[in-house]
């Protein structure tokens, strides 16, 4: 042990004596060359740009951003990459507009090109309005020759385009105004891949060399509020109709409005590119020009779900909006005009919407003031209807259905948001539509029976404080129904007059709406054995994802594209009570064509349906059933007592296809490999009837979602 220990201290006295030898000359060594921390692009999962200043001098244009990944490491190798296949910078200035009434100032672009029209590509009967046309630019050739780095991940590109020397075009002021709003735009794109590209902005004023605020540029739109809502953003998915443009570059509406201004045209039909009035003119089917390559765009065919007279479903106002939302209440000849004449000159637009509307309105109906509402017309009918949507409230009371010897007795309250109580229907005036819908068989979609009762005409048998009592005949089958699960909805529809934004007594508003206001009802559950606990139907969609598109607007200003005039409203089981597995008449045809609730809104969306085919144009990918459906609405949970969905084949034979297979092949059709693999896993799909027995399917083993092969994982699905 002695040894041991003594053996112990040898190595370190040794150690030490050898570095007293050493001796030391007092200096400290020269500092090494800082590591530089970053990444090359092959190395990087996620790339992001951010335009940090913008300086101008002597007319050249520089503009440094940083370049890293997703989590702030540098990216050191744009400027080499040989991948970069898109890097495009514009420039614009945002000039303020004189006029009537407070006027919307617009981008004017310094680089301009006067196209001449592809004679070969201009369409019969646009001869007389094809002709030489300006139209925006951005610095698209340059690309890496114009980037420098002066720090790891620190990028600055400076234009080629002089702005002293750009092309001068008649009746544009190109001059370079240093006082105004100035706005660069880029696009960048890697690989020509679609899921490694960026558009961004930045709004600067020149004299200042400061950021500009939100206040003084403008914006007007968002695209992740507005155009997303409808439209898909999968950009990276192959053949999905997302709202990408311009071979793939082009996605965010700020940079899209540095050349869509309202001096731009298309050369071989003379339609104005002007955002405003190309976007209104596209979504009412009104909309045909030429692009790149004398391709011919024709937008006839496009289907809006909403109210189209409303501006809002675009311009979506409120928190988290642009500061400049409300800007669509000011007028411009061409964004007026794009809905309120056929002509594309400004100067006719306006002498035709003062002929028109002059006579009847005051000129400060249009030609508003900043401060002030203008054109607030356009939305009134909305809003009034919006207000009493969101403030009647009629609902069955919980548990007040009982069926007794051939009759329904049942209550139902009636009140504001308040509380307050309300008249019952048969003496409520405002009232053009009031209906209560009752659907037994929560856990069988509805399949033990239904019933719809007219409360408009019915005079209840008692009532006070807003909750009415009433006593009907009925054709319900007691045996079926007494004990089932129960789902009830009433919806209502009521006058409302845009005056004063309320429900009116129909008939007698100074300016009351065309249509009614549609008022969903919420579901009640219950049975009529009165007994508590009771399940209701399974959540497979909500009536918010609806809205998305369809914007609670059962029933547009002076139209209607929802079925049944707008009296089915509650997309959450309403429309179900009927559209069900059991509607007979449904059975004689096709599986695509029954009515079926998740069957129909499959193939109306997926254009797959035959005889009951519509032409709807979908704006996102049909197979992203995130589109319409939440995160755990998909797990095929709550099939187990469903029954078959009937049906013919080709040959009028007599099928059916279990409660997965139908809502399967409403969307991907009657496959013969779909086929086979259902009935392999307990599915029938073009079976003859009688061969499902419920719950033998176990499609949700694999598919359901979160499953190995989850709906989820199969599909490319994204859920908000």
């Amino acid at each position: 042990m002695i040894e041991l220990k003594y053996k112990a201290l040898v190595l370190p006295l040794l150690t030490c004596s050898l570095l007293w030898g050493c001796g030391n000359d007092g200096k400290d060594g020269e500092p090494g060359t800082p590591a530089t921390v970053g990444m090359s692009l092959n190395q990087a999962s996620s790339i992001k740009a951010k335009i940090t200043q913008v300086s101008i001098d002597a007319g050249t244009v520089m503009v440094d951003f940083d370049f890293t990944n997703a989590n702030g490491v540098a990216i050191t190798d744009l400027d080499t990459y040989p991948g970069v296949d898109t890097l495009g910078m514009g420039i614009a200035k945002l000039v303020p507009q004189e006029g009537e009434g407070y006027k919307t100032p617009q981008w004017v672009n310094y680089m301009n090109n006067l196209v001449a029209p592809n004679s070969a590509a201009i369409p019969s009967g646009y001869e007389d309005k094809a002709g030489p046309k300006v139209q925006p630019t951005i610095e698209t050739s340059c690309r890496q020759e114009c980037l420098t780095q002066p720090e790891p991940g620190h990028y600055r590109y400076t234009f080629r385009q002089n702005l002293a020397s750009v092309t001068a075009i008649e009746g544009l002021d190109l001059s370079y105004a240093p006082s105004l709003v100035h706005r660069v735009s880029m696009e960048l794109r890697l690989d020509s891949d679609r899921a490694r590209l960026i558009n961004t902005h930045y709004d600067f004023v020149p004299a200042t060399g400061l950021e500009a605020s939100d206040e003084m540029t403008r914006i007007v739109e968002n695209t992740q509020d507005s155009c997303l809502r409808c439209h898909g953003d999968n950009y990276s998915l192959t053949g999905a109709p997302s709202l990408i443009l311009h071979g793939g570059r082009r996605i965010d509406t700020a940079n899209c409005q540095m050349c869509h201004t309202s001096y731009a045209a298309d050369p071989e039909t003379g339609a104005p590119l002007d955002l405003g009035y190309m976007v209104h003119k596209i979504h009412k089917a009104d909309y045909l020009m030429v692009g790149y390559g004398g391709r011919l765009h024709d937008f006839s065919e496009v289907t809006f779900p909403a109210d189209l007279y409303d501006c809002r479903v675009c311009h979506q106002e409120g928190e988290g909006r642009p500061v400049d939302a409300a800007n669509f209440r000011h007028h411009r000849a061409l964004a007026c005009g794009s809905c309120h004449s056929d002509s594309t000159d400004p100067v006719t637009i306006k002498e035709e919407m003062h002929a028109s509307y002059q006579a009847e309105h005051e000129c400060v109906v249009c030609h508003s003031e900043k401060d002030d509402e203008g054109a607030g017309h356009h939305v009134t009918d909305a809003i009034a209807k919006e207000n009493v949507r969101l403030d009647y409230r009629a609902a069955l009371v919980a548990n007040s259905a009982r069926l007794e010897g051939g009759r329904l007795s049942f209550s139902v309250s009636f009140m504001d948001s308040k509380g307050v109580a309300q008249p019952s229907p048969n003496t409520d005036t405002r009232l053009k539509y009031s209906t209560l819908y009752l659907g037994f068989g929560n856990d069988v979609d509805f399949t033990k029976g239904r019933a719809s009762i007219n409360l408009l005409t019915l005079t209840p048998v008692a009532g006070a404080d807003g909750v009415y009592s009433y006593d009907v005949a009925s054709s319900l089958d007691s045996t079926k129904v007494t004990a089932a699960s129960a789902s009830a909805f009433i919806t209502t529809q009521m006058c409302v007059d845009r005056d004063t934004l309320t429900g009116v007594a129909c008939g007698t508003g100074t300016d009351e709406a065309f249509n009614p206001s549609v008022i969903p009802g919420k579901a009640v559950v219950f049975n009529l054995s009165g007994d508590t606990g009771v399940s209701p139907r399974r959540s497979v969609v909500s009536n918010e994802s609806c809205a998305q598109c369809h914007d609670n607007q059962y029933l547009a200003k002076f139209s209607s594209k929802m079925h049944h005039s707008g009296r089915r409203s509650n997309f959450e089981g309403e429309c179900q009570t009927c559209h069900n597995p059991a509607w007979a008449s449904s059975a004689n045809g096709l599986i695509q064509d029954h009515i079926d609730f998740k069957v129909l809104i499959h193939a109306r969306h997926g254009q797959t349906a035959v005889v009951r085919a519509e032409e709807i144009t979908f704006p996102e990918y049909i197979g992203n059933c995130g589109n319409c459906h939440k995160a755990g609405q998909l797990t095929l949970a709550g099939l187990d007592k469903v029954p078959a969905t009937p049906a013919v084949d080709e040959l009028d034979n007599p099928v059916e296809y279990s409660p997965t297979a139908a809502a399967c092949v409403s969307c991907h059709g009657p496959k013969e490999s779909l086929l086979s693999h259902i009935r392999t896993n307990g599915g029938a799909a073009n079976d003859p009837r009688g061969t499902y027995q419920a719950g033998a399917e176990t499609c949700a083993v694999c598919h359901g979602e979160g499953q190995a092969f989850g709906v989820d994982k199969v599909h490319p699905v994204r859920f908000d």
